[in-house]
């Protein structure tokens, strides 16, 4: 595996590989090298909740695509990713919220808050 390094979805597509759905990304790295990542299966489940657009089905029309390709397209491009390789593949995946840190907002401006005399 090779280490991963953060870049851009520029532009994201789903296709069907053997009647399932997989989702590819060009990326633009750091460095601006432009990759074609794919998206984990467990990334895809969490823009995707099949029980949303499914319900229990376990087949879906064709013509889902024409819907799963803008969602996914509001949702992942111009995002900011981690990409690795794997494989001779390249995969990606949104930030985690383990790398997330709160801060105080600092003092609120005291000409919002004051109250007149």
């Amino acid at each position: 595996m090779t280490k991963g390094t953060q870049g851009t979805v520029i532009s994201v597509h789903p296709e069907l590989q053997q009647q399932r759905l997989k989702v590819v990304a060009t990326v633009k790295t750091l460095s601006g090298e432009m990759l074609q990542a794919h998206m984990p299966d467990r990334e895809v489940s969490a823009i995707l909740p099949r029980s949303v657009l499914l319900g229990p089905a376990r087949t879906a029309p064709l013509s889902l695509m024409g819907t799963v390709g803008p969602i996914l397209s509001r949702m992942t491009e111009g995002r900011c990713v981690r990409v690795w390789q794997y494989k001779e593949r390249w995969f990606f995946s949104f930030q985690q919220w383990k790398a997330v840190r709160f801060l105080d907002d600092g003092p609120s401006d005291p000409a919002k808050t004051a109250t007149p005399a």
